[in-house]
């Protein structure tokens, strides 16, 4: 169940200019699972191939070096738009709670003119399971916040029905 999505709106300074590197998205999701389940699909390879992926796409590799500096990559495969797509993104992890947070940079390694935005997901205990709080920020532009979006959501979506 998809609780509440913020974001995609720019902030602004008291003196009224854009700070478009505070644009952020923000997507809550109650899944019916332990949150050390939901941590390990966040952060084992051999899980993160499970579920790290929208409709029509699958993952054939992803890596996960957990620990602060430690690096990460997940490749997706699919079809989109009628063509056959292999984009991959990667990162550094830049926090580490076991079972609580993971928060790490990401960027597309097929364009490498993306800059490097910041992802943090919560997991926190609530009646029904566990409240996946993923909040991903320091957009260029409301356009690249709209577009994650829609993938953020197609990936939940994928990890709830891989653990439920």
């Amino acid at each position: 169940i998809l609780e509440s999505q913020t974001g995609c709106t720019p902030r602004f300074t008291r003196k009224g200019k854009k700070m478009s590197e505070n644009i952020k998205l923000q997507l809550k999701k109650i899944i019916n699972a332990k949150r050390n389940r939901i941590f390990e699909a966040w952060t084992k390879p051999e899980v993160m191939m499970q579920w790290y992926h929208g409709p029509g796409m699958t993952t054939p590799s992803a890596s996960s070096d957990l620990k602060v500096g430690g690096k990460y990559h997940v490749e997706m495969k699919g079809e989109r738009e009628g063509k056959i797509v292999n984009p991959i993104f990667a990162g550094e992890y830049t926090k580490i709670i076991p079972n609580e947070l993971i928060s790490f940079t990401f960027g597309w390694q097929h364009d490498p003119s993306s800059p490097k935005t910041q992802v943090t997901v919560e997991l926190k205990d609530v009646a029904g399971g566990t409240e996946v709080i993923l909040t991903h920020e320091r957009f260029p532009n409301t356009q690249a916040c709209d577009d994650h979006r829609l993938g953020w959501n197609a990936s939940l979506a994928s990890l709830e029905k891989f653990l439920t």
